[in-house]
């Protein structure tokens, strides 16, 4: 192979931008109806402060949205790419994934019972990659304990059966591709 196959980037699971989205655009709407009473009541057009206001509220908003919309899992050469913060990605060695697979949280960890539960995806890392146990996460995103990757179905593209089968054949032919570029010719 090639140098430039080295720094492959794929996409394997998208960020869901939704949820951003939606708020910033109810932070506008609800700007733009504070702005058309204030008018309808005779306030002079220089009081449509919550219009201005508003700006900054939809640009942050917009931000965070476009956080939301990066990718969760992407190889780059041979390591997998996890973001489970807005800030910072990890970059795994493809080697001490060993797999990844779909499961279930509840939502309301709180009751016994939990009524609801929304979809995962597991990152299953090596037990002997000791390094790997435990990372920061963004809660909402998803967790990082024990040598698991945990990606909250919720702020990513939906986790259907087909998505998550198509994540782990990428990651096995990933993992072939690897380990065929260590054997010496």
């Amino acid at each position: 192979m090639n140098e430039a196959s080295d720094d492959r980037f794929e996409i394997w699971l998208r960020g869901n931008v939704r949820p951003a989205l939606a708020a910033a655009a109810l932070a506008a709407f609800g700007a733009v109806g504070v702005t058309i009473a204030m008018i309808a009541a005779g306030r002079p057009a220089w009081l449509v402060w919550p219009a201005v206001a508003a700006v900054p509220v939809v640009g942050l908003l917009a931000a965070v949205g476009g956080t939301a919309a990066r990718p969760r899992l992407a190889r780059r050469g041979e390591s997998l790419e996890i973001r489970l913060s807005p800030g910072r990605v990890e970059r795994v060695p493809l080697q001490v994934v060993e797999c990844v697979f779909r499961g279930t949280e509840p939502l309301d960890e709180w009751r016994p019972e939990p009524r609801c539960r929304v979809d995962t995806l597991v990152v299953r890392f090596a037990e002997r990659a000791a390094e790997w146990r435990f990372r920061e996460a963004f809660r909402p995103w998803g967790s990082w304990v024990d040598g698991h990757a945990v990606i909250d179905g919720r702020w990513c593209e939906p986790l259907s059966q087909p998505t998550v089968e198509r994540i782990a054949a990428a990651l096995v032919a990933a993992k072939r591709e690897t380990a065929a570029k260590q054997v010496p010719s």
